[in-house]
């Protein structure tokens, strides 16, 4: 039987990048297991109404735009109940075979607490550059592209109540002794928005 995925996806009035890029990439994904947890990060009345075919919560208040989803990661990560987490921003998109690689690389590396990718940025003026290099650092991790064991939240977790960016956490777990795996393959698109 294969692990549980959940994605995790915050979001915030964008509701088109949400529906057509968003969701359907989550949905077009080659491993099978995955349950998909929108959560928005206020009152969304409009995004509330819309069969979107996943599981949706939102917070009762939008908290400060600084915050960049983190309450809404963990009031996602309260719900989910997969194995493994993986997350996605709502303007961007996996690649068909992304959760598939991950948790194959996962599955192999059974002492890793996290593995990630690499992604495609594609800026707004048409140019495009590719984020995701070994060893984990500054500049070259992103939230979208992680997946993670769900019991390495137990070493570190989103920080609610702080603007923090994605390496703030990858950190914490590093330091905190949790292995680190690679796939050296493009399965996320980014897209600068």
């Amino acid at each position: 039987m294969k692990p549980l995925v959940s994605v995790i996806t915050p979001t915030w009035q964008r509701h088109e990048l949400l529906i057509e890029r968003c969701i359907p990439s989550v949905q077009a994904q080659d491993y099978s297991a995955i349950e998909h947890i929108v959560v928005s990060d206020g009152p969304d009345e409009e995004l509330n109404q819309a069969d979107l075919g996943v599981r949706y919560f939102q917070l009762a208040c939008h908290p400060q735009l600084s915050y960049w989803g983190n309450a809404a990661r963990l009031l996602g990560l309260e719900h989910a109940t997969g194995d493994f987490i993986a997350y996605l921003d709502d303007d961007n998109a996996f690649r068909p075979q992304h959760i598939g690689r991950l948790v194959a690389d996962m599955e192999k590396h059974d002492r890793a607490g996290f593995t990630y990718s690499q992604m495609k940025f594609h800026h707004l003026n048409g140019d495009s550059f590719i984020v995701g290099s070994p060893p984990p650092r500054c500049g070259q991790i992103d939230t979208s592209i992680i997946l993670h064991r769900r019991e390495i939240l137990e070493v570190a977790t989103w920080e609610g109540g702080r603007p923090t960016v994605d390496w703030d956490l990858v950190e914490r777990w590093m330091v905190n002794g949790v292995v680190w795996s690679f796939v050296d393959e493009i399965t996320v698109d980014y897209y600068k928005s």
